[in-house]
């Protein structure tokens, strides 16, 4: 379980790091470096604006939206929404009767037949039925929809409705890098030593110089790792599975496992948090 920056308020360790690891060297960039490269090349200045919106934009999103949480069975009768949950998912989540809150007898006796046989399990923490490629995440305590995993540096699960939000955030991010940490690197290294920095110069300032590329570098470090991480997640997109579902070696169900992991619908939403 993670410790939090600020207990009660959402604030992750993880997650205050990959904002610093995104806004510290583009902070930077913008401050010392976009002045010169206005100058010599404009577009990588124009490129690194859009890559920026668009990283923190996608973070955002992969931070706060739905996974494509389930609600637990309390939650459901409170809101007297099984009649609706019934409808859009196509069976009844709260399953047959009222759990005895026994494992062995739960699972065989709340799970109509014909929804097991296709793959639908009993969650004894939420008493719900879900869908075979959900999955409860420990960290949040919900049942999630096509789940993948849970991500500390976005401080969310990411599943069915944010997917395409987390891989539009890991392409963004990668892209964000290669343009900004090469061109801070050259200007810091270059640019301010033949004086055509017009003012920007550091050379007065080592320490901060230093302590400028040292920065840089932690970011160019976590940025082979997350572009490692993009890189494992084409290869899921390309086999149609989720990390959970390739890291338990799960095998394909006749008709659930062709769906996309990426292009899929999103779906309803299930469980909206900010109504109760």
């Amino acid at each position: 379980e993670e410790c939090p920056v600020l207990p009660g308020r959402g604030w992750a360790w993880a997650n205050c790091c990959n904002w610093s690891c995104i806004l510290a060297p583009s902070l930077l960039f913008f401050t010392f470096a976009v002045p010169y490269w206005w100058r010599e090349f404009t577009i990588v200045p124009v490129a690194a604006v859009i890559l920026f919106i668009s990283t923190v934009t996608f973070l955002l999103l992969a931070c706060c939206s739905d996974p494509g949480i389930i609600p637990r069975r309390n939650v459901i009768l409170a809101t007297d929404s099984a009649a609706y949950l019934t409808e859009v998912l196509g069976y009844n989540p709260l399953g047959q009767g009222n759990p005895v809150h026994k494992r062995g007898v739960d699972c065989e006796r709340m799970v109509p037949v014909e929804l097991a046989r296709k793959g639908y399990v009993w969650c004894h923490t939420c008493e719900i039925i879900r869908p075979p490629r959900a999955s409860h995440c420990a960290e949040c305590d919900n049942c999630v929809l096509r789940f993948d995993h849970h991500c500390p540096f976005v401080n969310n699960c990411v599943g069915q409705r944010n997917y395409h939000f987390f891989i539009g955030f890991t392409t963004s991010v990668c892209c964000l890098a290669i343009v900004v940490l090469p061109s801070l690197g050259w200007f810091f290294l270059n640019a301010t030593t033949d004086g055509s920095s017009s003012g920007t110069s550091l050379d007065s300032l080592p320490v901060v110089r230093g302590a400028a590329i040292a920065l840089a570098g932690l970011a160019a470090l976590a940025a082979c790792l997350l572009g490692g991480l993009w890189l494992y997640h084409l290869f899921l997109i390309s086999q149609g599975k989720t990390t959970k579902e390739h890291l338990k070696g799960r095998k394909p169900m006749d008709g659930i496992s062709d769906e996309p992991t990426l292009c899929a619908p999103r779906g309803p939403q299930l469980f909206d948090q900010f109504a109760l």
